[in-house]
């Protein structure tokens, strides 16, 4: 296997490294380590054939998915049977209800919509996350949430505007999953002292090795491309324990959103948010000032999914010419949004402090003369 000379790296601190012409060797100037070429070719091989081993499964690449069963096949022609599809005309949004619930509005816009048919089966959930509360409740709780925060417009806590708090079944791609990860780097002690006139600092350097086996019960991401990903990961977590097969009983009374991204599109993002926490859970083993030049490698070694309906009270607000949107978790009642600021609020609060401010000033120079 040939190793080109720029994927030269230090085997002690993974450093770039440098041909000293004078020496005839490779040498670190982080570490002041100096190789040879055979000693840096092997470490460079040694290192490929490991990065090999925890390549696994790359972003975007799935298992082989399973035939369906024909009792799966006959769920999905009893799902197509008794589910409604209303297409919103404003903002394009597909609206899935029960038969027996008829949408009247879009939740994300607040336009009509019209009845535009069957749901394809293909779309039916596996599990669903009932709902834990009513309308009422999470109104209590929006508005606990909102009114903690200074500023906002008071339209946003009006009556018509909390009316519009609409129960959403949003569409969640949930992995469940086993990785292996590895964690190499460099663990600094630094410690500093003073003695007479000088300072001096003093670092040790450890060679850093962490590997474990980590597991994923449940690595959520919405297959919505019309509701903002940071937001549902902002009311996180759900207990999935608490999932149950779905019916569609479940949807009586709520809509729920049809998924536009598939879970070969999500599976990079599920596979990062893995990632990076892997890094934190072996990171935290490490007892060191500093880690430097760190380099880890990742393996998903098994991979099965859950296509899911999560509860959200969702609403939307529209200001100033904006759109924003709010989500009440419909199991554990946090709350997520980006709120406005009141320009008007925000004014009278600077007059007053200047007021206040100009009267200290006044009565303070009053009383001192």
């Amino acid at each position: 296997m040939a190793i080109d000379a720029k994927q030269f790296h230090c085997p002690n601190c993974y450093a770039d490294l440098k041909f000293d012409p004078t020496l005839q060797h490779f040498t670190c100037e982080y570490c002041r380590s100096t190789f040879t070429e055979a000693e840096v070719t092997d470490f460079m091989l040694r290192y490929m054939e490991q990065e090999q081993q925890y390549s696994g499964l790359e972003e975007g690449q799935l298992p082989a998915e399973p035939e369906i069963t024909e009792a799966e096949r006959r769920e999905r022609e009893k799902f197509n049977e008794e589910t409604q599809l209303y297409s919103c005309p404003s903002c394009g949004a597909e609206i899935i209800s029960d038969g027996n619930t008829a949408a009247s509005f879009c939740y994300y816009c607040h336009n009509p919509v019209i009845l535009k048919g069957r749901v394809d089966g293909m779309y039916r959930p596996s599990m669903v996350l009932p709902f834990v509360f009513d309308k009422d409740a999470a109104v209590n709780y929006f508005n606990e949430w909102a009114r903690s925060k200074f500023f906002i417009p008071k339209d946003l806590i009006s009556t018509a505007q909390l009316d519009k708090l609409t129960g959403l079944y949003v569409p969640f791609w949930v992995a469940k999953s086993s990785t292996s990860s590895k964690l190499e780097a460099i663990g600094e002690n630094i410690r500093s002292w003073t003695s007479g006139n000088y300072r001096y600092t003093e670092t040790k350097r450890y060679r850093v090795v962490r590997e474990a086996t980590i597991n994923y019960e449940g690595v959520p991401a919405d297959g919505s491309k019309k509701i903002d990903d940071l937001l549902m990961e902002s009311i996180e977590p759900y207990n999935y324990a608490e999932a149950k097969p779905f019916n569609m009983a479940y949807l009586s009374g709520f809509y729920a959103d049809k998924y536009d991204v598939d879970k070969e599109q999500v599976f990079p993002r599920i596979q990062d948010r893995m990632y990076s926490n892997n890094g934190r859970l072996l990171e935290s083993t490490t007892n060191y000032s500093a880690l430097v030049s760190k380099q880890q490698f990742n393996r998903t070694d098994t991979l099965s999914w859950d296509y899911m309906l999560l509860p959200v009270w969702f609403m939307t607000f529209e200001y100033k010419g904006k759109m924003w949107e709010y989500a009440v978790n419909g199991q554990s009642g946090k709350v997520a949004g980006e709120l406005p600021v009141s320009k008007g609020k925000l004014t009278a609060f600077c007059i007053l402090i200047a007021a206040l401010i100009t009267l200290a000033i006044f009565f303070g120079g009053y009383f001192l003369a």
